[in-house]
């Protein structure tokens, strides 16, 4: 048996230094669609799930309300332009599966690192997740980089697990657990 689990945006919204991860908003699409479209990230980043910001939206809130991922922008706190995205998938046990990107001239500042540690702090206190994990390509050395500062450990690789452009890629899985979050501060 599967049990739903309600995705309720955080309450009160989740806030860095610079940054509040806040809901998708049709205002966010160009940014996003550059975003996915920047070389340093195209190989690692999904594509928008539709061509058009007020699809986009739906499909975000529609995943939202079926419980299976939770997509939150990471907006600048004072103008609130579009910096990057968080997400989390959840899955069968209570896992959930984390992603973030941050836009080229936002990277280097720790805003990764803070965004997506708050994210996963939320899933396995807030949230209830037994297990946080994440999927790193082995070649994506910046997001093993920050696999490790988050203090996920490493467990192996999952052998061509992604469909590549033009090869398939293995994936190194990182998780972390309810009971390690505290010593991870």
């Amino acid at each position: 048996m599967e049990i739903a689990l309600l995705l309720d945006y955080p309450d009160p919204p989740l806030r860095g230094a610079t940054f509040v991860l806040r809901p998708y908003a049709s205002i966010d699409f160009d940014a996003a669609v550059a975003f996915g479209e920047d070389p340093d990230t195209a190989r690692w980043v999904p594509p928008l799930p539709a061509l058009d910001p007020v699809s986009v939206l739906a499909e975000f809130e529609r995943y939202r309300i079926d419980g299976d991922m939770l997509h939150l922008v990471i907006a600048d706190v004072g103008d609130d332009r579009y910096l990057g995205e968080v997400m989390v998938v959840i899955g069968d046990h209570l896992v959930g599966e984390v992603g973030c990107g941050v836009v080229a001239g936002c990277r280097g500042r720790g805003i990764a690192t803070e965004a997506l540690g708050l994210l996963i702090r939320w899933c396995l206190t807030d949230l209830g997740l037994g297990r946080v994990q994440a999927l790193v390509a082995q070649e994506n050395q910046p997001g093993l980089d920050l696999a490790t500062r988050l203090g996920l450990r490493p467990e192996g690789v999952l052998r061509s697990y992604w469909e590549g452009a033009d090869a398939r890629i293995d994936v190194v899985m990182h998780s972390i657990l309810r009971d390690e979050v505290d010593r991870n501060e």
